[in-house]
């Protein structure tokens, strides 16, 4: 059932990215009372016209005039969208080349190939309309629901607020769960562990009871990306409440935790489960297929993973198990949808908790997409409005799912997308030849896409509930700051930590990480801490 309301979401993902232009905000379930928006409420107003450049999606129907996705948000905010597909990988050409030459569409979203530096760029030009007076519990009562302050300061250029941040999918949060071979958890009686301490003690069992199976499985693709050796290493690194690449406040200044003296306690202990045995000997030079293959052969017990790994090693081991027993069907696959059904070789739990009873676990970015206003837009204010009334629980569900008992049902306090006479999830057509885009979703925001979870089947909502519900969670705080210094020199300086801890962890004497901090600063690190802090002082306006 989930999987076919899944399936129309996922046929339309690439259009639904691509238009979802005002998606800014949603509204919190534990909060069912809905605040009109009050210039959006006034009566008999003509439909607000808006220009659209919108980035067009290959994989879905895109016909305006039969897209029931479009109707609805016209009809429910009041608006007729005048809209310019362009091919999703020219859009930020194309809205380049709108600004240059002063068309500049009424919504522009900082996405598809754009970056916060264009965002900037274009504010400090004027293209966008300062919104921050306008953004206020009485007249954005909704936008506010949803969009913490903390993250607008962040959005903030020069102090000011020039769009409105949001997500998409399931919102902004961690996305690794410790995952374990269930089969050898429970050989040594053992559930997922919650702290590094008995995450210790399992690796040690397993060692003990399976020599030839590596406890801890790691791999490293490339040096000098922001992560080190792909995260396999941060649920043993966050606790002791640091994680590799990652920059945080340290009161008004920002500093970075590779250069932390809690990161040199990490690798110490890294470097003990090491000498044990208790990490593939080969983690620096394996690439992810090769861990994959280990995990699916059964040379693997656990290591940190991607959420949606879970459900795809699980079903890769079964058909390694069912070929190996000569089950396995003559075309290789099983046919059996697993989706909807638990986990048979796979576990998993959350990142471990440190002595403290604390850790740390970087997810990147507060937020994926920005929202503006053009400042030539003929009303600045009513078009804020007309996003604010998006933000509405019923818009909103609207907006993303489509009408209830149309499109989807509630049943059992949950949305059900397979509903008789509905969207058929393979073409994205009704019976009549219409279709839903989602792409005039404007709902989706620092939360994410209302009910997503509910769309989602077992063996991927279970994984990415265990994510984002981790404990310790922190965004980069460089992610929205700007350093020229960090722009040119930091995968140099993530290629250097890189040599080092890898170094460290294989035997190397522990000093090596002070010499590490030395040339670290020396060759860069300092400007870009001193950067980021002043680039904090001019984003909070001080």
């Amino acid at each position: 059932m989930k999987k076919k309301l899944l399936q129309a979401f996922s046929s339309v993902l690439a259009i639904t990215m691509a238009v979802t232009m005002f998606s800014a905000c949603s509204t919190k379930k534990a909060e069912p009372q809905q605040t009109p928006s009050p210039a959006a409420t006034t009566a008999a107003e003509k439909p607000y016209e808006i220009d659209w450049l919108a980035a067009m999606g290959t994989n879905a129907p895109v016909d305006p005039a039969k897209d029931l996705s479009l109707k609805d948000a016209e009809e429910a905010l009041n608006v007729k969208f005048k809209i310019e597909m362009v091919d999703v990988q020219q859009y930020g050409q194309k809205l380049g080349l709108r600004i240059a030459s002063g068309s500049v569409p009424d919504i522009v979203r900082i996405e598809k190939g754009l970056s916060l530096d264009d965002y900037r760029k274009y504010a400090t030009q004027g293209v966008f309309a300062d919104i921050t007076t306008m953004v206020s519990q009485k007249d954005t009562p909704n936008i506010l629901k949803s969009t913490d302050q903390s993250v607008l300061d962040k959005s903030k250029v020069k102090g000011k607020i020039y769009g409105i941040p949001y997500n998409t999918g399931p919102g902004a949060g961690y996305r690794f769960v410790t995952m374990y071979r269930k089969d050898y958890l429970d050989s040594i009686g053992a559930k997922p562990a919650k702290t590094l301490d008995e995450y210790y003690n399992q690796l040690k069992k397993i060692k003990e009871t399976k020599p030839d199976v590596i406890p801890l499985g790691a791999f490293s693709s490339s040096l000098g990306e922001q992560r080190y050796a792909n995260n396999s290493f941060d649920h043993v690194i966050g606790a002791f409440g640091v994680t590799p690449g990652y920059f945080y406040m340290n009161g008004d200044k920002v500093d970075q935790y590779d250069i932390s003296p809690k990161m040199k306690e990490a690798l110490a202990y890294l470097q003990k489960m090491y000498k044990e045995g208790l990490i593939d000997k080969e983690f620096a030079t394996l690439k992810e297929p090769n861990l994959k293959e280990k995990y699916v052969a059964g040379k693997v017990f656990s290591d940190i993973s991607w959420w949606t790994n879970p459900s795809l090693y699980d079903k890769e081991i079964e058909i390694f198990e069912l070929k190996k027993q000569g089950k396995l069907d003559k075309d290789g696959t099983i046919k059996e949808d697993l989706d909807g059904t638990p986990f048979k070789y796979i576990d998993f739990g959350q990142v471990l908790l440190g002595s403290d009873g604390k850790a740390v676990a970087g997810f990147g970015s507060e937020f994926g997409t920005i929202t503006c206003i053009s400042a030539k837009t003929k009303d600045v204010k009513r078009l804020l409005s007309i996003i604010d009334k998006a933000c509405t629980e019923d818009v909103n569900m609207l907006l993303n799912w489509g009408k209830k008992d149309r499109d989807y049902v509630i049943k059992d306090g949950k949305m059900d997308g397979s509903i008789k006479g509905g969207v058929d999830p393979k073409t994205n057509l009704y019976a009549d030849g219409f279709h839903r885009s989602v792409g005039f979703s404007l709902a989706p925001n620092i939360k994410g896409v209302p009910r997503y979870m509910d769309s989602l089947q077992l063996r991927r909502s279970s994984p990415i509930q265990a994510s984002l519900g981790t404990p310790g969670q922190i965004a980069d705080a460089a992610a929205f700051l700007v350093s020229d210094t960090k722009t040119t020199k930091f995968k140099e300086l993530c290629t250097l930590r890189d040599t080092v801890f890898t170094q460290i962890i294989m035997g190397a004497d522990i000093g090596k990480f002070d010499e590490f901090v030395t040339k670290w600063k020396a060759q860069g690190g300092d400007d870009i801490l001193k950067e980021l802090t002043q680039s904090y002082k001019e984003q909070m306006g001080k």
